[in-house]
């Protein structure tokens, strides 16, 4: 097969080719030349898909552009290809047409294309010789996109059932006699028909009695070609309820007649039911509103919108008419009109409430009286508002007075009295202390100094002589000894001085003096000793401090011993915080405090409550009896004061000493 498409050439003529033809005239060539040139341009040009195949190999000889284009391959691999490889898709090389015997005319198959796709074609197979041998002409159509369409409408045929079969809304359609049509999944559950009732029904036999000739007249009106966007119909079910239905209605034409009403109604039985409700409570609210026995206004912008009876008489207004669009703020006292001025601010805010606060109103006479305020953001006819609700206090006010005055002069009572019991029950217990540390010291004097000076000389005396003597290995574990019978007497004979000094601390000499310079002494008593462990002293002392009544050296003990403290806990360096400040207590007298923090190692929570007891010490034997803290409470507590101590175990310490800044006169 030539590759011009000389089509014409195999075409048969009463069984013989034409060129074997027996007529030989010039005009029969001619008109052959036609019938060629005409066959050659229609194969090459249908837009039908034609493959030529040779009956007996099965072997496509010719394929014309557009089976070219569908098979997705140039002409030139398309021809000498077995049949089957594109169409024709045969079992055991058997031909569906020679082997098989079948006559295939618009049948539908697949092809595959020179890249593995199958499409739909629509096919027809003929019997054609062309030059003494049997031919196939398969012309076909790919009729894969009909059917992607066919799918696609199909599918959303599917998607349109299903959407209205699953809408929630009641969707129906009826007939010009009212008989209906289609009613979805949510009308038959709602009205509780079945699709046997539903065949007998028309529209008018679920259309309640009372909504019948509404219904009429839409029907009308839509008959007429009107569109209804929006009705309210009432159905009754099957059970006798009534649902009340909002929706669409409308109607197609057909020739200009009415032939079928679409609606799309939506359940609104209990939105129908919460507005009753919704009704109902704010009729009940505008009556609570109105007879409450609490002033009530509204306001937008500082402009009076509503007032009820008691604001009216609160005000002393006239008439509501007389308050409706006067200014708010014409009404409360200058003094409160900037707290007014604060809180309509905040309230510009959607639902917020403003605390209540206490204000003062001032009447048309000139009279000021004292209410109660709590303001509230709220929607008033549809624009943003502030709802007041004012409460009379002037007489609460006036008893609030009077209770304070009462109560002041009995505070002054329980003060005076509780001071004399106070300084009764101390001079009491000091006295007894007094006697009983008396009794101790002396005791202790009588018992223990005597003695312990005389085994102090007895020891000094054997040491003198044993050093007198030649010294030995023996000789020296003796002297050893001796020196640590001597320490000892000596430890025994500062405890009895340190109960001597915890005695005597309820003499204290009181004068002016300036506690930064106390803490100043102290950090130079103490500074070398710092500076040796590696301790950073923070400073943050109040110079504006007033003089204070207080024992100086007894004062510099106290913080002494609480610094040698904090050095103790320090012991692998950190920092000293000591801060000093004022502090005044509303029904007390103003109070110097004096802060001491460090970043030692912290002291346990379960010592906390015993580091003043007399004796309590953490420190190994031999380093003190442990009475630092408590003459250093001894002598705060004689100061009027009071120290505290927190503490967390690896992160610190903190002491807080609070002196006043005068005695309390005798």
């Amino acid at each position: 097969m030539s590759n011009n498409h000389d089509f014409g050439k195999q075409v048969t003529l009463s069984g013989k080719s034409v060129h074997d033809s027996i007529f030989d005239l010039n005009p029969i060539e001619g008109e052959l030349e036609e019938s060629r040139h005409c066959l050659n341009t229609i194969f090459a040009t249908v837009q039908v898909g034609i493959l030529i195949i040779d009956a007996e190999t099965h072997t496509i000889v010719d394929a014309n552009p557009t089976a070219a284009a569908i098979i997705k391959s140039p002409r030139e691999q398309i021809i000498g290809s077995p049949c089957h490889r594109f169409i024709c898709h045969s079992e055991n090389w058997q031909c569906p047409i020679t082997d098989l015997g079948q006559n295939i005319d618009n049948a539908e198959r697949k092809l595959i294309r020179a890249d593995g796709e199958r499409i739909t074609i629509v096919k027809t197979v003929a019997r054609v010789k062309l030059r003494g041998r049997e031919h196939l002409v398969e012309s076909f159509l790919d009729i894969s996109g009909r059917i992607r369409t066919e799918e696609a409408l199909e599918l959303n045929s599917e998607r349109y059932r299903d959407l209205l079969e699953n809408a929630n809304d009641l969707i129906q359609s009826v007939d010009t006699h009212g008989s209906f049509l289609y009613v979805n999944r949510a009308w038959k559950e709602t009205m509780g028909y079945t699709d046997e009732e539903i065949a007998s029904l028309k529209v008018f036999d679920v259309i309640s009695p009372a909504c019948r000739s509404h219904c009429s007249l839409l029907f009308q009106q839509i008959m007429s070609g009107k569109t209804i966007p929006r009705a309210e119909v009432q159905f009754t079910t099957k059970d006798g309820r009534i649902v009340v239905l909002e929706g669409s209605i409308n109607c197609s034409f057909v020739g200009g007649k009415p032939a079928v009403t679409r609606g799309i109604f939506r359940d609104i039985t209990e939105r129908k039911a919460l507005e009753r409700e919704l009704h109902q409570s704010e009729e009940r609210y505008r009556r609570l509103v109105e007879d409450a026995p609490v002033a009530i206004f509204v306001h937008s912008e500082g402009t009076f919108l509503y007032a009820n009876q008691e604001a009216v008489r609160l005000l002393s207004a006239g008439s509501r008419e007389e308050l409706i669009s006067a200014p708010v703020l014409s009404f409360f006292h200058p003094d409160c009109r900037e707290i007014l001025g604060e809180r309509m601010k905040q309230l510009e805010a959607p639902e917020s409430v403003i605390p209540r606060v206490d204000l003062k109103l001032v009447r048309p006479d000139g009279s000021v009286i004292d209410v109660e305020s709590v303001g509230t953001s709220i929607r008033w006819q549809g624009m943003p508002a502030v709802q007041v609700v004012l409460r009379d206090i002037t007489r609460r006010k006036q008893q609030e007075k009077d209770r304070e005055e009462w109560n002041r002069k009995l505070e002054v009572m329980v003060e005076e009295k509780t001071r004399y019991l106070k300084e009764a029950q101390a001079k009491l217990i000091q006295s007894e202390k007094m006697l009983t540390l008396g009794e101790v010291i002396s005791g202790a004097s009588h018992e223990l100094n005597n003695p312990l000076a005389g085994i102090l000389s007895a020891l000094q005396m054997l040491r003198r002589s044993t050093l007198s003597q030649p010294i030995g290995p023996d000789l020296m574990d003796g002297i050893d000894v001796l020196e640590d019978m001597e320490s000892a007497a000596i430890r025994c004979q500062k405890i009895v001085d340190d109960l001597i000094r915890f005695s005597t601390q309820a003499r204290c000499s009181f004068s002016l003096m300036d506690i930064n310079q106390v803490l100043k002494d102290t950090l130079e008593i103490m500074g070398e000793q710092y500076a040796e462990a590696g301790i950073k002293v923070s400073w943050c002392t109040d110079q504006a401090l007033p003089a204070i009544e207080g024992d100086f050296v007894k004062l510099l003990e106290v913080f002494v011993n609480l610094l040698q403290n904090a050095k103790n806990a320090l012991s692998g360096g950190g920092s000293l915080d000591i801060t000093t400040r004022l502090e005044k207590k509303c029904a007390g007298l103003p109070q110097v405090v004096i802060g001491i923090r460090d970043t030692g190692c912290g002291i346990p929570s379960q010592n906390i409550g015993k580091i003043f007891d007399p004796f309590f010490t953490t420190r190994p034997v031999g380093e003190g009896p442990g009475l630092g803290l408590t003459v250093s409470y001894g002598i705060i507590k004689r100061h009027g004061g009071d120290i505290d101590v927190t503490s967390t175990v690896g992160k610190g310490t903190e002491v807080t000493v609070t002196l006043p800044v005068r005695q309390p006169k005798e």
